[in-house]
């Protein structure tokens, strides 16, 4: 339970066997592919290149964008697959039988069929909305008879169409009225906008009505078919049928593309692994004669995956070397980290990692915090129904086998978390906020005891965080750490926690000693930073520095009230919920209130675990980690396939 002791591999092999080599290690899943950093520009000069492979990375990455895109666009039309199917086992493929089923597959030739489709469907409704706003204008004009176009044919007479706002209508019928001459007037269609008009007038008339309707806003039809609008409307619907007609046929066409979809799925699998392998080539070394690959891994891989190596290629067709890592590259950071944990502390290394990654020389965090995470999210959810509740969702989502491992982990961290939440809702004897038979502790009669309870706890983790950050200070001998950052803390908490329980027991020498402790290490504050700084001055100026951080040490032990806090808040409303359910007549309670019920503890449920999930997250983050954790790893990220929707296993 430890970050992980990693070894260098470096592998010599024929060129035309490198490929073989990276799909073995990909399988094997094990290797981090790294770069020859320190090698001379000299001796690069010796190897090839790799400018072409980046090139060919580059549209290859391009290729499974758009790959991906089809992959959206028909999930977005194939039915999803029924939710048994969650539990039924994932496909298991070697690399090659993926690479010989894909090749089965025309890939290119469902992409060019799916692009069209989707282009075609693009058409269609750009066409039908096209269409649409046609509509609306013919259906306003399609009482008329006659195209409006003829009537610029007339010899004598003047037609005009258009339209005028609404408002303008008794202004305009007014004007043509006190005109006083001849004219021809019908209102062909009313919106809630305008009013579209046909006027007739003399061909001698022409300009003196063009005046008076420009006063009043008129504007003049532009009419574009070759059709009356009633004819052009009957078109338009004509054509619009067929379009809604042939846009239905694709739909359908693409909710029966569940194979064209799978085959796109296991397309984008094997061409992610492969620009994976693409990506670790460009940092191996490689001549016309002799390929170098230089990896790290698990020191207690290394028998496994060599022996995996060498069945794949051969013994006569390499050379392995196993290194240890050097001081010179632990120090520059430059090998990886990989935490290694027993089944129970490994869910929670999601959260280590959401902190940082440790160094390679630092400590791996999650063994140590584990138990508290666990306690700590009782603590403030603390009620038996619910942490049932977590752990059936937990539990059964956890057995589905099409989840990923990264999920799992997450399911598998709220599980343990939920075993802490009955455990703790046993210990206060609460279910749904009812009382049970039983309890050590009442949640609403000993909130002060509750509060010394998660008090005392988390003393004790913060006692942990400054051993471990000890332990850091010894390894690299450094004695002023290891005291002012440790061990005064300590003795420190230790005497503060002697004072209190004096208050109890009354015992004059524990009074002595709980001051002795907490005085002592103060006045060892300013004498350790003295002797340690070059400057005395310095030193002194630390010391009274340091008493800020005395103050923030009491700050540090108050948070940990928010255990009590929150876990007493989320009871207590539980209670008030089932007081409110309570008031209601016996009919509506198994009724309404039974709806009522499960709608009011759901929302207790969310808000419960949301503080509990973000409060004992902080509680680890800041009063532990920042006790001794040092981040800035670089995370081991082996070669290995995508496995999203398949498994990869290795061909023995």
């Amino acid at each position: 339970m430890a970050i992980a002791i990693m070894k260098r591999l470096t592998i010599l092999c024929e060129p035309p066997k490198v490929e073989a080599l990276l799909e073995n290690l990909q399988e094997v899943k094990e290797t981090q592919i790294t770069s020859f950093k320190s090698l001379s520009e000299e001796d690069r000069e010796f190897f090839k290149d790799q400018e072409d492979l980046t090139e060919h990375r580059l549209s290859e990455e391009m290729a499974l964008r758009q790959l991906r895109a089809s992959i959206d666009f028909l999930q977005s039309y194939v039915p999803k697959k029924h939710w048994r199917t969650n539990f039924e086992a994932r496909p298991v493929y070697t690399l090659q039988q993926l690479e010989a089923e894909v090749q089965s597959f025309n890939i290119q030739g469902l992409l060019d069929n799916t692009e069209e489709q989707r282009n075609e469907l693009s058409h269609i409704q750009k066409s039908l909305q096209s269409l649409e706003e046609q509509e609306t204008f013919l259906r306003q004009w399609h009482s008329l008879d006659i195209n409006p176009k003829t009537a610029q044919n007339l010899r004598h007479f003047n037609v005009r169409y258009g339209t005028i706002p609404i408002e303008q209508q008794l202004n305009l019928e007014n004007a043509l009225t006190r005109w006083g001459k001849d004219y021809y007037i019908d209102a062909i269609f009313y919106s809630k906008e305008s009013i579209g008009y046909v006027i007739v007038t003399e061909k001698t008339q022409n300009n003196e009505m063009s005046q008076l309707l420009r006063q009043y806003q008129w504007s003049t039809l532009i009419y574009s078919y070759d059709e009356p609008p009633k004819v052009a409307l009957e078109e338009n619907l004509a054509e619009r049928e067929t379009l809604v007609k042939r846009d239905l046929e694709i739909r359908q066409q693409l909710k029966e593309a569940s194979k064209t979809l799978n085959a796109f799925l296991l397309a984008e699998e094997n061409l992610a692994n492969r620009i994976e392998r693409q990506k670790a080539q460009e940092d191996i070394l490689q001549s016309q004669h002799i390929t170098v690959v230089q990896a790290w891994l698990e020191d207690t891989q290394v028998e496994s995956v060599i022996e995996s190596i060498q069945l794949t290629l051969g013994e006569e067709a390499l050379a392995v070397f196993v290194d240890d890592a050097e001081p010179e590259e632990i120090e520059a950071n430059e090998v990886p980290t990989k935490l290694k944990n027993n089944w129970l502390a490994r869910p929670f290394e999601s959260l280590t990692l959401q902190y940082g990654v440790p160094t390679y020389q630092s400590v791996d965090p999650t063994p140590y915090y584990t138990i508290f995470q666990i306690l700590f999210f009782g603590l403030m959810s603390a009620d038996v129904g619910y942490g049932l509740l977590l752990f059936i969702a937990t539990f059964i989502a956890g057995k589905m086998t099409t989840l990923s491992e990264s999920m799992k982990q997450s399911l598998k961290m709220f599980n343990y978390n939920s075993v802490g939440t009955i455990l703790v809702g046993l210990f206060f004897g609460s279910f749904f906020g009812y009382d049970m038979p039983f309890r050590v502790m009442s949640m609403s009669d000993n909130v002060i005891q509750i509060m010394i309870f998660s008090v005392a706890i988390g003393l004790v983790h913060m006692m942990v965080g400054y051993m471990l950050k000890a332990r850091l200070a010894l390894k690299d001998k450094d004695y002023g750490s290891f005291y002012l950052d440790a061990l005064q803390w300590m003795l420190m908490i230790l005497g503060g926690v002697l004072i209190a329980a004096n208050m109890i027991i009354n015992i004059p020498i524990i009074q002595t000693i709980g001051l002795v402790l907490l005085l002592g290490n103060i006045i060892g504050m300013f004498v350790a930073n003295i002797i340690i700084s070059p400057n005395k001055l310095v030193g002194v100026g630390k010391g009274l520095f340091g008493l800020i951080d005395v103050a923030g040490l009491v700050g540090d032990i108050v948070s940990y009230t928010r255990l009590t806090a929150l876990g007493v808040a989320g009871a207590n409303i539980a209670m008030a919920f089932n007081l409110i359910v309570g008031l209601l007549p016996p009919v509506a309670r198994f009724t309404v209130g039974l709806l009522l019920f499960v709608a009011l503890h759901a929302l207790n449920i969310f808000i419960t675990y949301l503080g509990a999930y973000v409060h004992s997250m902080r509680l680890q983050f800041v009063e532990f980690f920042g006790k001794f954790y040092e981040s800035g790893g670089t995370l081991f990220t082996p070669l290995k396939p995508l496995e999203k929707n398949i498994h990869i296993r290795k061909d023995n």
